[in-house]
């Protein structure tokens, strides 16, 4: 509980740090460990912070689906769709409490086009996503209220 706690921590103080798009991330090493995942964490290292961008699929600019799409290739060498609805369709319902880290999580939205959302859980209740054009690449708590409201369901790609 005290790691979770110690990560939860970090994750809702990142945007306090005050680091802009343009700024430089800390150091890997100086971020907390986040999964027993190498490949996973130095994906998610590496990307946030990152801008948002409808559509985008470069560090230029990714939205949540290319995002996903990006890092199950990246870390997992699994080709995903290109929109949420198409990985939701990709995966095996799976119980908020039976999450394993890598399954992707979906969620309701106002602000998409689309009316999805997506993201990858790291673990711990957290997940990886391109959260929109204010915060860009992040991690954040599936516990978050904006987040557990809008909650729609997770899954686990079929192999």
């Amino acid at each position: 509980m005290g790691k979770f706690i110690f990560i939860l921590s970090f994750v809702l103080s990142i945007p306090l740090l005050g680091h802009s798009q343009t700024k430089q991330l800390p150091a890997v090493d100086s971020i907390p460990f986040l999964t027993p995942d190498t490949a996973l964490n130095n994906f998610v290292y590496h990307w946030l912070g990152k801008p948002y961008k409808l559509g985008g699929k470069t560090e230029r600019g990714i939205d949540c689906s290319q995002f996903n799409k990006r890092l199950a290739m990246d870390v997992y060498k699994i080709e995903l769709q290109n929109v949420c609805y198409k990985q939701w369709d990709q995966t095996e319902r799976v119980k908020k409490d039976s999450l394993q880290i890598g399954d992707l999580v979906f969620f309701r939205s106002h602000q998409s086009p689309s009316g999805w959302h997506c993201g990858t859980y790291i673990g711990e209740t957290l997940f990886a996503h391109a959260a929109n054009r204010y915060e860009g690449v992040k991690v954040s708590s599936l516990l978050e209220p904006r987040y557990k409201n809008a909650y729609k369901g997770a899954g686990r790609i079929k192999k």
